[in-house]
């Protein structure tokens, strides 16, 4: 490790002891760290901090954990998803997602009913990554009492990559969405999902949902995922 990558994680070390916990200087540092290659130092320091006191530290803790894949990240990640901070719950959730195990199906079972509909979306989209039978039990009981639609759109996400691929259409549907949130990742999804036998398909929707009056925010998503589509 460089010297000047030590100095950071030093004073990232150093941002945790401080009360109360200053997130933007602490992600200002490490967007300086080449997180490919994340020194081990600053896996000890952030997994150091999943019980912080202050949630901000250990939000940051677990955000930046995803980069890991040690069994000590496994386990805090278990941990996580019972944290009462949502953002906490959220990243814990997704650095499962990036290390599917079967244990932690019982832990990603409990977050998918969840009370907070966040919650649940990423939990479906981390149990379809663990991919066993009793995972895509799990989403298909979910997905029958499942009324928002937000976490549908991580239940349809997950079984599309279970190999249901009908839940496209289930994905179209939500272009149409109230819950403009909904509509935003709906097009994140469809857009990595793109392939030579759904491209037109898939583009055709976005245009459809172009020509509607919607925020700004939503066209300037779906401008640019057509954008994305028409370069694959």
């Amino acid at each position: 490790m460089s010297r000047n990558g030590k100095d950071i994680i030093d004073e990232i070390n150093s941002i945790f002891k401080r009360k109360p916990f200053d997130f933007e200087e602490a992600e200002n540092l490490i967007t300086q760290l080449d997180l490919e290659k994340a020194p081990t130092e600053l896996e000890t320091i952030l997994l150091n901090n999943i019980n912080n006191k202050d949630d901000d530290a250990r939000i940051f803790a677990y955000e930046y954990l995803y980069y890991f894949d040690s069994e000590h990240v496994f386990q805090a990640a278990l941990k996580g998803t019972s944290d009462e901070e949502e953002l906490v719950k959220i990243n814990a959730i997704e650095i499962l997602g990036s290390m599917p195990r079967r244990e932690s199906l019982p832990y990603l079972e409990k977050a998918l009913n969840s009370s907070d509909s966040l919650v649940r979306c990423y939990a479906a989209e981390s149990i379809g990554y663990v991919g066993t039978g009793r995972a895509k039990e799990l989403l298909e009981e979910r997905l029958n009492k499942e009324t928002d639609s937000f976490a549908r759109l991580g239940l349809y996400s997950a079984l599309y990559n279970l190999g249901e691929k009908e839940m496209l259409e289930c994905m179209i549907g939500l272009l149409d969405d109230d819950n403009y949130l909904t509509v935003i990742r709906s097009l994140e999804n469809l857009s990595a999902y793109v392939d030579k036998t759904n491209k037109e398909y898939i583009s055709k929707n976005i245009d459809k949902l172009l020509q509607h009056k919607i925020p700004v925010s939503v066209r300037e998503k779906a401008e640019n995922s057509l954008n994305e589509i028409e370069s694959i």
